[in-house]
């Protein structure tokens, strides 16, 4: 929970993810759909997701985060766990998720590895789907202290450190990795609505 969250409060940790999903992803889920959350950790987000969708795929790359999480969600039978590895999701098949949804897990891996993970979820998620990202906004007062926090301190070494995007590259990269942006909204974080085109042409 602090490394996910930066808190070691349950409830504090349980709260955020049911707010999350609340406000943002389940607006966009339908019962009958099939949802994936990429990078889902612990489960903080689709514990809250999974009683309003068909299925829920939590999709990690680490094997202990999903252990952790099928602990915290043992009581949802609708959720199945998958391990992305590097920049492919070889569990999931074409076109076999109605809505996708990463919170703050692109951050933590090199651009162009962003971009595949992106063309990724373009493959996975059926044409028109709906995919709902989110970025930390350079451009915030929050993650351009902590730049400049990385800077001083020489955490740019750290590999899983968070890599800063602005809304303008966000609109520059999506169309690119064939996700139709419908909305970009640049606030702490960059909260992007954009909808799948299918599998992307190598």
């Amino acid at each position: 929970m602090a490394s996910i969250f930066n808190t070691e409060d349950a409830e504090a940790f349980d709260a955020s993810g049911r707010a999350e999903a609340e406000e943002w992803i389940v607006p966009l889920v339908g019962r009958g759909d099939v949802v994936m959350d990429l990078g889902c950790g612990i489960g903080r987000v689709a514990r809250h997701v999974a009683p309003h969708c068909r299925v829920l795929y939590a999709v990690d790359a680490s094997a202990r985060m999903l252990e952790l999480a099928g602990e915290r969600m043992a009581d949802r039978p609708n959720v199945r766990f998958a391990r992305s590895k590097g920049t492919a999701l070889p569990e999931l098949g074409n076109a076999t998720v109605d809505m996708a949804y990463s919170l703050l897990t692109l951050q933590h891996v090199e651009r162009e590895d962003a971009f595949l993970l992106l063309r990724e979820l373009c493959r996975v998620v059926r044409p028109g789907g709906t995919i709902y990202l989110t970025f930390p906004n350079l451009l915030s007062e929050t993650y351009f202290s902590g730049f400049l926090s990385y800077a001083a301190s020489g955490e740019v070494a750290n590999p899983v450190r968070a890599r800063l995007y602005t809304a303008q590259e966000v609109e520059w990269i999506l169309p690119a990795a064939g996700l139709e942006v419908v909305e970009v909204r640049p606030e702490t974080e960059i909260r992007v609505t954009a909808r799948s085109g299918g599998a992307v042409a190598e």
